[in-house]
């Protein structure tokens, strides 16, 4: 297999990233949402002004990973839901017709700006996504997709970084962040009961 090439994510990738980002992602919210939700939530990476984006793609130009985030997430979200709102609002009416009981979680995912639980979000750039197709895993390509994120984060003047992610059932993600080094701040819970790591990192060192 020839070394992935990485790049900035373009409209072309969202399809096949929605895709990935269901199969990595089996039973997590936003995957139960459908493709043609997640294919809204990456194109509205592309061409955003406080966006960051890396995509590994292998030699025919298919994505084989990405990791996506902004500097700015309050700003971002913001715009998010007003360019992407008519596509965003029929995924989001599918889903509900699918799973009613996603309706108040849908609402509530109306007014994300980052937040971390029931608090502000912390400063800096906010990591939103990552995620590898199977046939990837275990070569280091998301190591290298998460420090090229890191280094464009930098590059656009983010001085810091931060995640989220389930604490439990959830030890090879943690692990990988930990390596990664990525310091878990502290833990929350979600309004669903979910117990949830928020990770920091310094991106000036």
């Amino acid at each position: 297999m020839s070394e992935p090439i990485t790049g900035p994510l373009e409209a072309r990738d969202a399809r096949a990233l929605a895709r990935l980002h269901r199969d990595a992602f089996p039973g997590f919210f936003l995957s139960q949402l459908g493709e043609p939700f997640l294919r809204e939530f990456y194109r509205g990476f592309v061409n955003d002004p406080t966006a960051v984006s890396v995509v590994a793609r292998d030699h025919l130009g298919e994505p084989l990973g990405a990791v996506v985030g902004t500097t700015r997430p309050e700003a971002f979200y913001r715009r998010l839901l007003r360019r992407r709102l008519p596509g965003l609002t029929l995924a989001s009416l599918r889903a509900a017709l699918r799973r009613p009981q996603a309706v108040g979680r849908l609402a509530r995912g109306a007014g994300y700006r980052g937040q971390v639980g029931d608090g502000p979000a912390p400063g800096g750039a906010l990591l939103s996504s990552i995620c590898t197709s199977p046939s990837v895993r275990g070569t280091g390509i998301g190591a290298r997709l998460l420090a090229e994120w890191e280094t464009s984060a930098r590059s656009a003047g983010a001085r810091t970084a931060h995640l989220s992610t389930d604490a439990d059932g959830n030890e090879s993600v943690n692990a990988f962040y930990r390596t990664c080094g990525w310091r878990l701040e502290r833990e929350y819970m979600t309004r669903q009961g979910r117990r949830m790591n928020l990770y920091t990192k310094d991106l000036t060192s």
